[in-house]
C-alpha cells in the first residue's frame, strides 16, 4: 500500500522512476527509489509542494497513470490507514487531486462560457 500511494504521488509530482539493479543483474525502473530520494520523502519542502501543487494543469495522460495505480484492488483508504499514518494523509491528497481533476474537467466548459458571457 505504501508503495502504491507513493507511486501515485511521484506520478502527480512529475518525479520519474529511478533505475534499480535486481539481484539477477537486470535493471528495473523503481518508483520506490524515487519516492525515498530527496525529490519526494526526503524533501523538507514536500508539504509546501503538495500545498502549492497546480491542480489545473493536470493532463489526461497523467491521470490515466494515476487511475492505473488506483484501480489495483488493495488501493483503499482502510489499507492506507492500516499501513502508516503518513500514507493515510498522502492517500487523501491523491484522492482529493483526482476528484478535483474530474470535477474541474466537467465544469471547465461552463466556466469558460460564463467568462465569455460576462465579456
Amino acid at each position: 500500500m505504501v508503495k502504491s500511494v507513493l507511486k501515485a504521488v511521484c506520478v502527480l509530482l512529475d518525479v520519474e522512476p529511478q533505475m534499480k539493479r535486481k539481484p539477477n543483474g537486470e535493471n528495473k525502473l523503481s518508483y520506490w527509489r524515487a519516492a525515498i530520494s530527496p525529490l519526494v520523502l526526503a524533501d523538507p519542502n514536500l508539504p509546501l509542494r503538495l500545498e502549492q501543487f497546480d491542480r489545473n494543469k493536470l493532463t489526461e495522460e497523467k491521470m490515466g497513470r494515476v487511475e492505473e495505480i488506483i484501480s489495483e484492488g488493495e488501493y483503499t483508504f482502510e489499507n492506507a490507514k492500516k499501513s502508516c499514518f503518513a500514507v493515510e494523509g498522502l492517500y487523501m491528497w491523491v484522492k482529493a487531486i483526482r476528484d478535483y481533476f474530474y470535477i474541474f474537467r466537467e465544469l471547465e466548459p461552463r466556466r469558460d462560457a460564463l467568462i465569455l458571457a460576462e465579456k
